[in-house]
């Protein structure tokens, strides 16, 4: 038996289909169970501890061959893109099989047409094993990382960033957090290489010393600093994914998107901050700027309430 799952990108949704590929490992424990996904992506898979082959994707007719000659009896499509299309025509799997994104009903949710829910994006990509009667047991996402041993000293790890800057916690809002943190706690702030010039401005105007490793660490790198930390803060991003599987106390922090849509951490160590307002979700993945022009997704979250789940976390 060999299956192939697929999913190129991004991040956050990699690291959700991990149930999927433990499921599958579970139902057919003897199979070659491989991944394509984008060569960046690779390490993240690598932490799946049920994939037996990672095949990086890079949109070349030479892939697309040597996925033909690999002969797949399954075939699990967790992307459902153009390119996805073509890997699965070339895959010649005797059972193919593509989740049920359920693009309508999110449209429906941004557009406030519903009070429907998402439960999460996990359960959407456990559609594409209903759809084809494999069995599957609902678990969250988890990376296998070595335990590393911690220091005494309380370490907050911070990622300002977002894809877009309606789900970015405004820089000033998180200097103001960050004012609040005893000075014995350690600080550190992530984040992509893209990200840099806005850890420096947060680094810049905090009166206090804190390690910037932003842009500075590869996936590896990564996983172990976010396992050593005592509390990690994202925004609704692919990092707040990463320490859900990681199993972190965690705060995560959303603006323009919302936990309805289905991207929620799957953490029971994490405290959610998000607003109720009837412009919210205005969009499925955010957007530059507020359509209202107030902000009040993000402009609205109480430092001092934050602060004080925070403390909750580490006791």
């Amino acid at each position: 038996m060999k299956i192939l799952i697929i999913r190129l990108s991004s991040l956050g949704d990699i690291i959700l289909t991990q149930p999927i590929a433990a499921s599958l490992r579970q139902a057919y424990p003897n199979a070659q169970i491989d991944f394509i996904t984008k060569p960046i992506f690779k390490p993240i898979v690598e932490k799946f501890g049920c994939i037996d082959n990672i095949i990086d994707w890079d949109e070349s007719f030479s892939c697309l061959r040597n996925i033909s000659k690999s002969k797949y009896d399954i075939c699990i499509d967790l992307h459902a893109k153009f390119n996805t299309f073509l890997i699965k025509i070339f895959c010649h799997a005797k059972k193919t099989s593509t989740y049920n994104k359920k693009h309508k009903l999110r449209k429906a949710i941004v557009q406030h047409k519903t009070n429907a829910k998402i439960s999460s994006t996990v359960d959407l990509y456990y559609s594409a094993l209903e759809k084809i009667k494999i069995p599957y047991t609902a678990h969250k996402p988890q990376l296998k990382i070595p335990i590393q041993k911690k220091s005494s000293q309380i370490t907050i790890g911070i990622f300002p960033g977002a894809t877009y800057k309606t789900k970015q916690y405004p820089p000033q809002k998180l200097i103001e957090l960050i004012q609040l943190f005893p000075k014995d706690w350690n600080v550190k702030l992530f984040g992509s290489p893209s990200e840099i010039k806005l850890s420096s401005e947060i680094t810049n105007n905090c009166k206090r010393n804190i390690e910037d490793l932003t842009g500075k660490l590869n996936f590896d790198q990564l996983f172990y600093e976010v396992n050593n930390l005592d509390v990690v803060i994202t925004n609704d991003s692919g990092p707040m994914h990463i320490a859900a599987a990681l199993n972190k106390p965690q705060i995560a922090i959303f603006g323009a998107t919302d936990p309805v849509l289905g991207f929620a951490p799957m953490n029971s160590k994490a405290v959610i901050i998000n607003q109720t307002l009837k412009c919210k979700p205005c969009s499925l993945h955010g957007s530059n700027s507020c359509p209202k022009e107030h902000f009040k997704c993000m402009l609205s979250h109480d430092n001092q309430q934050i602060y004080s789940n925070i403390q909750k976390l580490l006791h």
